[in-house]
């Protein structure tokens, strides 16, 4: 059976997510013990007994939620299958590129943790909507009058868009859509517009620690989130990862391409069960199992 990893982002965190992998799998718990030594603070303490503000800090919960889905990369590597192809959903690309042996651990987590510093700065100008049951041309065509001020940061399936952008346009917008028939808009809760150009000067300081960082020929093939398609060059995924930062997240796209390529079974690595769910909106997928 051929199967793909799908690694999740920010948002899928919760208090207490890997405790039972850390209890019973003394390689997962190695994993964590590390972290709190690479990053020189208590990691593993907000993750098992801190609290939803703490673990909601954008600066916080990218590595923390980095290090438990490795942790679960660990119970996967127990089950003893291999894997054709690894995504994952923003932050959770990161994840996938260490499964894939493209970024060690320690590389890995410090990356994220400056994704996390560099996105928190942006923190005042915009904000994100989740927009359920309107067509994807429709909020396109909505945005088109705002001069790039508002995005569509998310394609995740047909039916759930996310849009990002300054706030006031963002705002004008999702009201404008709430008001079709069977339309569901929601805020989130962010600290700022995440894949859009308000993240330009993030992007440039993740460019250049991405830079600085060894990417080896992955073990399997990425679909990294700003392409939509596979592909296991080097230097494509490099770019990608640094485009990610403004760029768009092609969920859709990724899950469609993991059909295409013959993926029979995915497996979410890591916590909660948010693409488990997004999953089951996206027609033609391959089935879905949380670890």
């Amino acid at each position: 059976m051929r199967i793909g990893l799908l690694f999740p982002g920010q948002g899928s965190q919760f208090v207490g997510m890997g405790q039972e992998l850390y209890n019973k799998l003394p390689t997962a718990k190695r994993l964590i013990n590390t972290s709190n030594e690479i990053l020189g603070f208590d990691l593993k303490n907000i993750i098992f007994n801190g609290t939803d503000e703490d673990l909601t800090l954008t600066e916080i919960a990218q590595p923390a939620i980095f290090v438990v889905s490795a942790m679960y990369f660990e119970k996967f590597k127990k089950m003893e299958e291999s894997f054709e192809v690894a995504a994952g959903h923003s932050l959770g690309e990161y994840s996938a590129l260490y499964a894939a042996n493209v970024i060690s651990f320690e590389d890995c987590l410090r990356l994220v943790r400056k994704r996390g510093l560099a996105m928190k700065e942006q923190n005042s100008l915009g904000t994100m909507f989740a927009i359920m049951g309107v067509d994807l041309e429709y909020i396109t065509n909505s945005i088109g009058e705002f001069n790039k001020k508002v995005v569509i940061a998310n394609v995740n399936s047909k039916s759930q868009i996310v849009i990002s952008g300054y706030k006031e346009e963002t705002i004008k917008v999702a009201e404008k859509l709430s008001r079709i028939n069977g339309s569901k808009v929601k805020q989130l809760n962010v600290s700022s517009a995440f894949h859009s150009p308000l993240m330009n000067d993030a992007k440039k300081i993740m460019e250049y620690e991405i830079d600085k960082v060894c990417f080896k020929k992955p073990s399997s093939s990425i679909i990294p989130n700003v392409l939509g398609y596979a592909t296991d060059d080097i230097n494509t995924i490099k770019n990608s990862l640094k485009e990610q930062v403004t760029g768009q997240v092609k969920w859709f796209d990724t899950i469609i391409c993991m059909k295409d390529f013959g993926i029979e079974k995915l497996y979410e690595v890591g916590p909660g069960e948010v693409l488990k769910k997004l999953n089951k909106t996206i027609i033609f997928r391959p089935k879905c199992e949380s670890l």
